[in-house]
Formats: C-alpha cells, sequence, structure tokens
C-alpha cells in the first residue's frame, strides 16, 4: 500500500480520481496551494495530479518539486485539451501521462510503475561490470548502439562518469537514458548488462517495451 497525494482542482474529477486508487492510502485535495502546504505532513510516495489548460496544475506542481529538489514521482492525468503540454511535463519530470477518464487499473499501474521507479533511483546503479572495466569503452558504446534492437535505444548508449565531490568523478560505464521507459514512468537510466541483455538482445525482456506492444495491439 501506498501513501498517496491526489490533487484535482474540479470536484467531480477529484472524488472519481480518489475513488480509484481507494486501495492505497491518499488525501485527496482540490487545489494545487494547499495540496502542496500538506505534502510535509502526508509525505506521499507518489501525487497525482490533474492538468488542464486553465490551470496547468501539473506544470507548476513539477516546477515546484524541481526547484526544491523533492523527488517525489509525479503521475499526471490529463484533461481534454491539454495534450500540448505533454512534452513539457515529461521533460520536468511527471513519470507517466494519461488522459482523462483513465481507467482504475491503468491508473494503478501507474502508480506502482512510479514507485519501482523511485526505488530503483534510490538503490542507484547496478556495479560496473568486469567487461566495461577490461575493455574499450568506445568500442563498446559502438558496437552496442551498432546492434541496438529496441527503436528507442537507437543511437541513445553512451559513456556516462558522474561528477563527485571536489571535482572527482566516477569511473567511466556504459549507460543509456530510455525515452520509453520515462514515458511508462519507469527509471530511464538502463546499465550495460540490461543494454546488451535486453535492448540488443530480447527487447521484449524490458517491462516498457512490454507495454508498448500490448498498447499498440489495443490500438489495432
Amino acid at each position: 500500500m501506498a501513501r498517496l497525494l491526489v490533487i484535482h482542482h474540479d470536484t467531480a474529477s477529484l472524488r472519481h480520481l480518489a475513488g480509484m486508487v481507494s486501495g492505497h492510502e491518499f488525501m485527496a485535495i482540490d487545489n494545487l496551494f494547499n495540496g502542496v502546504k500538506a505534502m510535509p505532513k502526508v509525505k506521499p510516495d507518489v501525487i497525482i495530479v490533474g492538468h488542464d489548460q486553465a490551470k496547468r496544475d501539473g506544470l507548476r506542481l513539477l516546477k515546484y518539486l524541481r526547484e526544491n529538489q523533492l523527488k517525489t514521482p509525479v503521475v499526471v492525468v490529463l484533461s481534454a485539451g491539454a495534450g500540448v503540454d505533454q512534452p513539457m511535463l515529461m521533460k520536468l519530470g511527471a513519470k507517466s501521462l494519461h488522459e482523462a477518464p483513465v481507467a482504475t487499473e491503468e491508473l494503478n499501474n501507474a502508480v506502482n510503475a512510479a514507485m519501482a521507479c523511485r526505488a530503483s533511483e534510490l538503490a542507484g546503479p547496478r556495479p560496473i561490470t568486469d567487461e566495461e572495466l577490461n575493455s574499450n569503452l568506445s568500442v563498446l558504446e559502438n558496437q552496442l548502439n551498432k546492434h541496438m534492437k529496441c527503436f528507442a535505444g537507437r543511437n541513445q548508449v553512451f559513456i556516462h562518469s558522474q561528477i563527485l565531490g571536489g571535482g572527482a568523478r566516477t569511473k567511466p560505464r556504459i549507460a543509456l537514458k530510455c525515452p520509453l521507459r520515462a514515458e511508462y514512468g519507469m527509471s530511464r537510466d538502463v546499465y550495460f548488462e540490461f543494454i546488451k541483455s535486453a535492448c540488443c538482445g530480447n527487447p521484449t525482456r524490458c517491462e516498457a517495451y512490454q507495454r508498448f506492444a500490448e498498447d499498440r495491439k489495443a490500438q489495432e
């Protein structure tokens, strides 16, 4: 069970969203200002926020979280006509976007995915593999990009090194920031073993790819 904060300025929509997540502990609030004020008390695992072109609460919330360096995952429910804001919402860090009316299963799957993504972020990346330590990373990078099978990973493999305090850096490693995983509310950061086995091997091993295939089949 997760702790959820559900924010929507429309009372009927708020009641509907709250009813769909009744299996979780939640607080439902009808305006963004009070929702943000409640965050220290609620300590939500995930925030569900309604977004339309008039209020644009999704953008306002995501900007607030970024400015205050808060990492709480956000699931955005889009009202009719608000789809034009999708690129900016994803850029600001929304874990997933859903057009209203959203199905109960879809919303709860989004909550679970957002929580799993956050858990993965807190756990940090897997250790660097022996193959990376003992290989020319530029050669590995080129090989993986050349043999990429997943459409979302084409030419996305790169050599990653994180800056630490005092000018030090982590050891360079192979990485990929996957836009498809981000679209489904999962951690976009994947590393060598996953890239080699799933992205360049069998994409159906990736949960995001599976969900994309299911969505595409449902639209046929």
